[in-house]
């Protein structure tokens, strides 16, 4: 709805983890009484800006519709049987070329989604950032990586590549990646404000450890094994 500056927003829980969304609906009148009664804390989300960039342009200005995404953009294989190939780009520095299912470009509210699947970190979303994720990469040494949120990462199709890619953001508006075709991914100008329960690191270690169960395990006895000179 906002391609531009967001205003604050009450998220209510209508599903089952609600990382983003630590009010529950059940109780929408009282929470928006105490919203509005304040005071409140704000988590300023991150969102990406990414723009396809076609072989045939004549500069990295002249691409289609921007999309703004608050989770992730993935770049896959699709139904294709070969590994994506992805010249991936920081700016004017080549990072790597990606030989798997795919990459996950991600913000940090998006770390606890298909990034994590992924085998990406957990990051606080007040953490400026973009998560570079590989999806089941053909390599026993390629781990996430996250970059700062002034760059520009560019995903490029090389033309050797066997298949095209295709680009979803948030899951939708599926785009497809022929080759010479590239992805640019930057920060967006415009985060999301997110009214909190309390505030935005205790609403996202509350939904970390209610919602994955986060480092959940026994404590260790105390009657265990102990030091012999004890």
């Amino acid at each position: 709805m906002f391609k531009g500056p967001v205003p604050p927003i009450v998220p209510f829980s209508l599903g089952s983890l609600g990382f983003m969304t630590p009010f529950h609906s059940e109780h929408f009148k009282d929470c928006l009484d105490s919203v509005l009664r304040g005071p409140i804390s704000i988590t300023l989300r991150h969102r990406l800006l990414c723009r396809v960039v076609r072989d045939a342009a004549k500069n990295e200005y002249e691409t289609e519709e921007p999309f703004l995404v608050l989770n992730e953009v993935t770049i896959d294989r699709g139904i294709s049987s070969y590994l994506t190939n992805l010249e991936c780009y920081c700016d004017n520095s080549f990072v790597t070329c990606v030989q798997g299912d795919g990459l996950i470009l991600s913000t940090t509210s998006g770390s606890t989604a298909y990034s994590l699947a992924a085998g990406g970190s957990m990051v606080h979303p007040q953490v400026p950032g973009i998560l570079f994720t590989p999806i089941c990469p053909h390599s026993l040494s390629f781990r996430p990586l996250i970059l700062p949120e002034h760059v520009t990462v560019r995903i490029m199709v090389p033309f050797n590549s066997r298949s095209p890619a295709w680009a979803s953001f948030d899951g939708k508006d599926r785009k497809l990646l022929a080759a010479g075709d590239a992805l640019l991914c930057s920060m967006a100008p415009w985060p999301v404000p997110t009214a909190c329960q309390v505030d935005s690191t205790n609403d996202f270690l509350r939904s970390i450890h209610d919602g994955l169960h986060w480092n959940l395990r026994k404590t260790q006895s105390f009657d265990g094994p102990r030091d012999r000179d004890l």
